[in-house]
């Protein structure tokens, strides 16, 4: 995944749905449908790094390398 944010203008698949002959019905569709992943991806990688977190803190000293 991306490190640094990119903006809705910024990036290239939002520029390619610009670009595509379609309606503008279908377009807000595709929009939506993008940041609804975006959304998700970003969900799925907070909870890997809450369970990241968590693995760091019930951790015994010793075993920590």
């Amino acid at each position: 995944m991306r490190k640094a944010k990119q903006t809705t203008l910024d990036s290239g698949i939002y520029a390619r749905v610009r670009e595509v002959q379609m309606s503008e019905a279908e377009r807000e569709l595709a929009i939506k449908a993008l940041h609804g992943a975006e959304q998700f991806a970003e969900a799925i990688l907070w909870i890997k790094d809450r369970f990241v977190a968590l693995g760091q803190v019930f951790m015994k000293p010793s075993l920590k390398h």
